[in-house]
């Protein structure tokens, strides 16, 4: 691998009691975002498994977008500004991701409901299926 530079990914945590909200992003946007009930170590070390041939580095301003995001949907508000995001779907994936970010808070839908909001109705399995690997299931819930 000489020569060849490590991707960058930028690694933040917030603590509440005792959740870890583990952060990740690139100069592009959000990446990721990793829950851990009781966790002790830091962000890179969260994430090193999820990113083995990156160079993680710790830094709150890189994060910074997405730690608004994150402490606003704590906070039960919309966010205020569009989160850059950095990471690849298919159509129908962000199909799923975008009609779950319109559902109101604390309101929530099946995932037939889902799949009737995005045009395909009788594919509970599929959004289920996007759901399982949400990258950021705090902003996408």
């Amino acid at each position: 691998m000489a020569g060849k530079r490590l991707p960058e990914i930028y690694c933040w945590k917030i603590k509440i009691d005792r959740l870890t909200i583990h952060l990740a992003s690139t100069r592009k946007g959000a990446i990721r975002v990793g829950l851990d009930l009781n966790g002790r170590g830091d962000s890179t070390i969260f994430f090193r498994r999820r990113f083995p041939n990156a160079n993680l580095i710790e830094d709150h301003r890189m994060n910074q977008p997405l730690v608004e995001a994150i402490e606003a949907v704590l906070s039960n508000n919309p966010t205020k500004k569009p989160l850059p995001l950095d990471f690849s779907r298919t159509p129908f994936q962000w199909s799923v991701l975008k009609a779950i970010a319109t559902i109101p808070f604390g309101e929530t839908r099946t995932y037939g409901e889902v799949a009737s909001m995005v045009g395909k109705p009788g594919g509970a399995r599929a959004v289920g299926q996007v759901m399982g690997k949400n990258p950021l299931p705090l902003i996408f819930p």
